[in-house]
This record gives C-alpha cells, structure tokens and sequence, in this order.
C-alpha cells in the first residue's frame, strides 16, 4: 500500500472529525464526506472506500445510539428497508468498481448527495404521517443498499430526504432510522469487500480518534440543540468541488 503524504497525513484525520460532528448531528455516518475529502487529498479508492465504511460504523453507531435513546427511531419503518439492503449492499461491494466507472458513478453519487443535503431536506409542516408503504421501502432500501456497497457511501444521505419527501417520519426520526441503516450497509459492504477491507495507515489511528470525539458533540448538538441546515449547505460546496473532481479527471 502507498505511503500517505505528510499534507495526507496531517489534514485527513482534522478532515474526517469535522465531517463526523456535522453529519452525525443529522444521524449520518459521514462516508460521501470522508470520499469528497479522499478524492481532493488525492487518495486511492483501494484506501478511501473500505475507511469510509469503517468511519461510517464508527460514527453512525454512536449516531443511533444517541438518537435511539432520546425516542428518534422506529424499528417498522427501519426493518423493511434494511431487509432489502443488506443483500443489495453485500452485491454492490461484490463488484469493485474501479477506475474511471468508479469515479463517474461516485461523482454522481456526490452531487446528488449535495443537492439532497443542501436543499432537497426539507420537513412536510403537516403533524399527520403517512403510513409506510412496504413496496417502496423494500425498492428504496434495495437500490440504496446496492449504491451503498458499489461506492462505499451508507445511503443514509439519500434515505433522510426521501423519508422526509414521503412523510413517513420526522425529521430527527428519519435521521435515527439512517443511522442504524447505515450502519448494517456499511457492515455488508466491508464483508463484501473482504481481504481488501482491511487497509491500515498509522494515520487512521488519528482519524479514528478525531471522528469519535466529533461524532460525540455532532450527536449531542443534534438531538437536543440544533437543527443543521447551515452546516449542512456548507457541507455542499465540498461535495460539489470533489464530484466535479472525479468527473473531470476520473480519479
């Protein structure tokens, strides 16, 4: 495996704590921000997308945690979408996508990742939910499980809004369902990846650190202090900038 650079080694563990408090704040792993940053600090996606999956168990896990115990979950809406995306992210991680296709399609991933986080989340004003259908849950937990696992992200970016968009849950609801959703895709992704899920740099030890401690404040301003979409839009010009990255240059 490559040595990092010093610039590598320095700036991605303060990279990855600050990704982890603000999307833990909305019960996200972080993986399309730790991948936006691997793809501007140029490193490989041999690296970045196993630690991706590892932060996302890491920083989603305490992310449910916290939201599960203040009431911010439920397990109907969570088991139909999970069942379904287990597999799919399991098949996704199968496929090492690699090179040039892997950067198109995370570089969509990336940009679609940043309208829905900047603008696409957004809560119905109505108190009255609707109730979940099982067909679109089962199709919605699949194709996320699926993009999941092909690109290392945990699809609780793009599953918050559509909860939202439908009216299934709350929004901090939403976000605690994502959590737990992330981290089972995460969990079958790394075993799809087998052997090569096992990357190591003295460096992680730092990002590890770093990300626990932001996922711990993230998680704790953002189920009893504030609500983020400030963070969040900010957040959207880095996605922007690394998916312009990948498309352009295909690495």
């Amino acid at each position: 495996m490559a040595e990092l650079t010093d610039i590598q080694t320095i700036v991605l563990p303060m990279v990855v704590g600050f990704v982890a408090f603000l999307y833990s704040s909305v019960g996200h792993g972080g993986a399309t921000g730790y991948l936006a940053a691997a793809a501007l600090l140029g490193l490989s996606a041999a690296v970045a997308r196993p630690g991706a999956l590892w932060m996302n168990c890491c920083v989603a896990g305490i992310a449910f945690w916290r939201f599960q115990r203040a009431g911010f979950f439920d397990v109907r809406i969570f088991v139909p979408l999970a069942v379904a995306s287990i597999p799919c992210a399991w098949l996704g991680s199968r496929m090492h996508l690699e090179g040039r296709g892997y950067a198109l399609v995370l570089g969509a991933a990336l940009l679609a990742a940043g309208w829905f986080l900047g603008w696409g989340r957004r809560e119905h004003e109505t108190s009255t939910r609707r109730p979940i259908g099982l067909p679109i849950a089962l199709l919605a937990g699949g194709g996320l499980g699926f993009l999941a696992g092909l690109t290392g992200i945990g699809g609780g970016v793009f599953l918050t809004p559509l909860l939202i968009f439908l009216n299934w849950t709350p929004a901090k609801v939403a976000g605690g369902i994502s959590a737990l959703f992330i981290v089972v895709n995460s969990i079958a992704g790394l075993a799809g990846l087998g052997g090569k899920a096992l990357v190591w740099q003295p460096m992680f030890i730092g990002a590890i650190v770093l990300g626990i401690a932001g996922a711990l404040l993230g998680t704790h301003y953002g189920v009893s202090r504030w609500r983020t979409p400030a963070f969040l839009q900010a957040l959207v010009v880095v996605l922007w900038i690394a998916s312009a990255k990948l498309i352009l240059t295909g690495k």
